[in-house]
């Protein structure tokens, strides 16, 4: 009987730890309008579903696509050139990382200086 007892307050505690868990921030999405070069970057959402429309809203043009989507634990990162229309995205494990690729892929399409405009993780 003692065990009995035992067992279900421990099935209980560890019912109400897994209910007082929050839910992780795992999506993310970068959308883009060609015509106008506007960006949109979301990360942190609790479904794909935000993310993607955190990043449409982000980008504010009707016209604009989701060119990328990221998940658990990855970072994006968008750098895009001081003038002209140039842009460089990336995601990576690490925010140093995606920060340094979307700049390096900015500057292969563009003589002039790339700038990071935004970067983030997922949790």
């Amino acid at each position: 009987m003692h065990r009995a007892t035992l067992l279900a307050l421990a099935i209980s505690a560890l019912l109400a730890g897994t209910a007082a868990t929050p839910a992780f921030a795992e999506f993310g999405a970068f959308a883009r309008d060609q015509g106008t070069n506007k960006i949109g970057l979301s990360w942190g959402k609790q479904t794909q579903r935000q993310a993607d429309d955190a990043a449409m809203k982000d980008c504010a043009e009707s016209s604009c696509k989701i060119v990328f989507r990221t998940r658990a634990k990855q970072c994006s990162a968008v750098a895009t050139a001081e003038q002209g229309d140039a842009w460089g995205a990336s995601f990576r494990l690490q925010k140093d990382a995606a920060e340094l690729a979307a700049m390096n892929d900015c500057q292969k399409r563009i003589k002039g200086q790339c700038k990071v405009r935004a970067s983030g993780c997922n949790r």
